[in-house]
């Protein structure tokens, strides 16, 4: 089982009791909580805490720091939340509370917290993710060397300068992330598409010269000229905020490695407002669903309000249908015996008849309710119909 808990519910339970009695409760290991606070930048009780405290002695808790745009704010942990662990957080678990604080205060921890971004002019820092490419590239360049044979599909795909020159600059990014958290993501042996999950957000970019890919019909030292410009743009530009900037270019006098740092904060910003926009989303489709939800249940419960008028209807039919028919036969079985009567007192020879006058009679007892029982059957029948609408009400 896993369970879903904000930085500030986290921040919550590391602090209300020791960590080896908390990760027994939740069923994991101290070492994987004390991983999940190093995760979001939650602190934990120093050594020795819980036994000052239990002695009475100071101690001192430390407060969550600000979270950035960067911050991981939210962390699904395996093992299972306990009733008593659930009723010391605030909210319910793992449910973020509305953004409270502006883009600007987050953007300002962010920009101190990352400080002054470079790219590194070679690969002897290679970030995690770009690695792979330039192994790749080295095989390929090393069966090129040892082939009589050239094919364009398996020739290294970073050793023209501007290959190289966007390789260096991912590198630089994704190295620049890493420092305050994020993480990059390249599919792909050309690097084409490519992804930095930060926090909770995430944007997926292209690293691109702005006529790679198409036709053109400039000169050729124009379109030269292009392919060596350089641009990033962040792939989700059609969810575009006004005022948010969506891509970035090598500009006269600014290349695109000397503005990473604002680069790198811009992503940032973009990522913090695509995020709000899909939390507004999701909370727009979850109070349509409850909508749908309520009306679907007011739905319901009037139908089966009609269903049981109707019910009731049926059964106040049935009951009188029942008094009537035995009413009916109550006076047929009156007549019977009154016919029975009159044909004796007009026979010459009663004692004639006195074989079917016997079976007349039966006849009339048969049909009488009263003499039958089906009266009293019926009456209680329509006794329990009464005491069950009232149960029911």
């Amino acid at each position: 089982m896993t369970f879903t808990l904000t930085r500030e519910q986290l921040y919550d339970l590391v602090w209300s009791e020791p960590m080896q009695r908390l990760a027994k409760q939740i069923g994991i290991s101290d070492v994987a909580i004390a991983k999940h606070c190093r995760k979001l930048g939650v602190p934990v009780p120093e050594r020795g805490y819980w036994n000052k405290l239990q002695a009475g002695k100071p101690v001192t808790k430390t407060a969550l720091p600000d979270r950035d745009l960067v911050t991981i704010n939210r962390v699904t942990i395996s093992g299972t939340l306990t009733r008593e662990l659930r009723s010391r957080l605030k909210g319910e678990p793992g449910m973020v509370e509305p953004n409270t604080e502006s883009i600007e205060a987050l953007t300002a921890r962010l920009r101190k917290r990352l400080g002054h971004v470079t790219v590194p002019r070679n690969f002897s820092r290679v970030h995690p993710a770009i690695a792979p490419l330039l192994k790749k590239d080295e095989k390929l360049r090393q069966e090129a060397a040892n082939s009589s044979f050239s094919f364009s599909w398996n020739q290294p795909k970073f050793d023209s300068p501007f290959e190289r020159r966007r390789l260096l600059f991912l590198n630089g990014l994704f190295l620049g992330f890493a420092r305050v958290g994020g993480r990059g993501w390249v599919r792909g042996n050309d690097a084409r598409e490519l992804a930095i999950y930060m926090g909770d957000a995430s944007v997926s970019f292209q690293l691109e010269g702005p006529a790679q890919g198409r036709r053109s019909g400039r000169s050729s030292s124009a379109s030269s000229e292009a392919r060596e410009t350089l641009c990033l743009t962040i792939s989700t530009a059609h969810d575009a905020v006004p005022g948010i900037r969506f891509s970035w270019r090598d500009e006269d006098g600014s290349k695109l490695e000397q503005q990473l740092t604002d680069i790198i904060i811009g992503m940032a910003v973009a990522g913090e407002h695509l995020h709000r926009k899909w939390l507004e989303q999701q909370a727009a489709w979850a109070r349509q669903r409850q909508e749908e939800a309520e009306r679907e249940a007011k739905r319901r419960k009037a139908e089966e309000e009609r269903r049981e008028r109707e019910r009731i209807a049926a059964l106040e039919k049935a009951k009188r249908d029942a008094l009537r028919r035995d009413a009916k036969a109550w006076r047929e079985a009156n007549d019977i015996r009154a016919y029975v009567e009159a044909v004796r007192r007009s026979a010459a020879s009663p004692e004639s008849i006195e074989d079917w006058a016997r079976w007349a009679l039966l006849e009339a007892d048969r049909i009488d309710p009263i003499v039958s029982g089906r009266a009293l059957e019926s009456m209680r029948e329509a006794q329990g119909d009464d005491d069950e609408s009232d149960d029911e009400k």
